[in-house]
């Protein structure tokens, strides 16, 4: 989270990707760091039990997502 702050503070358009069960960590870190709306993608949990061939299923089909958080309002779900 810390380099996400660091990089939207230089104007670098960024997004966080967390799992669900990391809401309230998300948003609380980002609030101690000074940036409480910074936007962050919540995908579904677990991830970790995902094959790599899964995984990269995953992401093709938040491609779209990410892009739009990078373009809109802050904590955005998937």
């Amino acid at each position: 989270m810390h380099d996400l702050v660091r990089l939207e503070s230089r104007g670098i358009a960024s997004v966080g990707i967390a799992t669900e069960p990391f809401t309230d960590e998300a948003i609380e870190q980002a609030r101690l760091l000074g940036m409480p709306g910074v936007k962050v993608l919540y995908l579904p949990h677990p991830v970790q039990l995902l094959t790599t061939t899964q995984l990269h299923g995953y992401a093709d089909t938040i491609f779209d997502k990410v892009v739009a958080a990078l373009t809109s309002s802050p904590n955005l779900r998937a």
